[in-house]
């Protein structure tokens, strides 16, 4: 999965000519100003609220205890995961391409970029794999062992290992070239895949797209196909249904929901890049870097999308979203300082106004009423 393999330079008219100080690169369109400003502006605002929403997500599940579940676990680690797409996918793929033309980085992170941007997204189609398999043996055999915590812990490192794996070839082919006349004289290069023969490129891109892609998408769609005809099923005439049982239900399809519109906006936004990236198209097509443009930023949008599906679709998670907010920050806490000291003003006042309307006599038995009163709000 290599995002900076692109050349859109050619020794035609329809490039500028040979510019250093200038944007000789890329298409005279694509090199504006006005375009320039878009591209920046698309790219910044989803790195954001990618990073934004995938910390809320991963400091939700590990610093609230109530949290901590099996399926949480593996959701904090596809926040993980798609956190590092965003860090390594999105700035150095429009930084290099579209903004400075070319790769100011050195070779060694080339390589490290290159290979980190595969396995980031790796492991976010992994991780939705592992989501999907623990939800279809919680639902479709209730009765059986439930994965623990443990054997959660254990899955989420084979997610890793199994990633770091599938794209070890890329750092040892990534390096640096110049592929036109515009990078040799002006002594600059782009950071790219080379490999032995186009044979061995387009079976591993091939590879990588089915593992990427096309596999986790079958999983996804075969395990929560059955999950919910099976949660959707129609009851016999006649089945009484407990109230409990009624709230487990409702539980169920709520998170049944949530996970058929991740894996929707899985689709909708990898199923456009892929094929884009596999179907042979002709370098000098004028609409070929406004649709790479596209269907990449949509790609790399698919990062801050989860965050938001948890927060609508998810009562517990947009409550932790709330108690994050509101009780791990500054604001918070002055709040709640503010609110105690009030309080115990108040508790004071009360005692002593008391005091003056109460006889000695009776006095104590005033306080101990107000205190207990006062006592069973707080609990309230």
């Amino acid at each position: 999965m290599n995002f900076t393999n692109l050349n859109w330079t050619n020794e035609t008219s329809y490039y500028l000519e040979y510019d250093c100080s200038g944007s000789s690169a890329l298409p005279e369109g694509i090199a504006s100003l006005r375009f320039q400003i878009v591209i920046f502006l698309a790219y910044s605002s989803i790195f954001l609220l990618s990073i934004v929403g995938n910390v809320a997500v991963f400091l939700v599940v590990y610093l609230l205890p109530r949290m901590k579940t099996v399926t949480n676990t593996f959701i904090a680690n596809l926040a993980l995961g798609d956190m590092l797409m965003a860090i390594f996918c999105i700035p150095f793929s429009f930084l290099s391409i579209f903004i400075l033309q070319h790769w100011p980085f050195g070779e060694a992170i080339c390589r490290l970029v290159n290979y980190s941007q595969a396995v980031s997204v790796l492991v976010s189609a992994y991780t939705m794999i592992a989501i999907s398999v623990d939800r279809y043996i919680a639902i479709m055999w209730p009765l059986k062992p439930r994965v623990t915590k443990r054997i959660a812990k254990v899955l989420v490192v084979m997610v890793w290992t199994g990633a770091l794996a599938t794209a070890a070839p890329i750092p040892a082919f990534s390096t640096l070239i110049q592929p036109t006349d515009w990078y040799d004289q002006c002594d600059l290069s782009i950071c790219t895949e080379v490999w032995p023969d186009d044979h061995s490129d387009r079976g591993y891109s091939l590879t990588l797209a089915t593992l990427q892609f096309i596999a986790p998408l079958v999983v996804l769609l075969f395990t929560y196909t059955r999950i919910a005809c099976k949660v959707w099923a129609k009851r016999q005439l006649g089945e009484s249904v407990k109230q409990r049982d009624q709230r487990i239900l409702q539980s169920k399809r709520k998170i049944v929901r949530m996970m058929i519109t991740v894996v929707a906006v899985f689709t909708v936004c990898w199923l456009p890049f892929n094929i884009f990236m596999l179907v042979p198209l002709d370098p000098e097509w004028r609409p070929l870097p406004y649709l790479w443009f596209a269907f990449h930023w949509l790609a790399m949008s698919h990062g801050c999308y989860n965050p938001i599906i948890y927060c609508y679709m998810h009562d517990k998670f947009r409550h932790g979203f709330r108690q994050l907010l509101w009780e791990r920050t500054a604001i918070g806490r002055c709040w709640e300082r503010s609110t105690s000291a009030s309080r115990k003003r108040s508790d004071v006042s009360t005692n002593t106004e008391m005091s003056q309307l109460f006889p000695d006599s009776i006095h104590n038995t005033a306080v101990a009423v107000v205190g207990g009163a006062e006592c069973c709000k707080r609990k309230n």
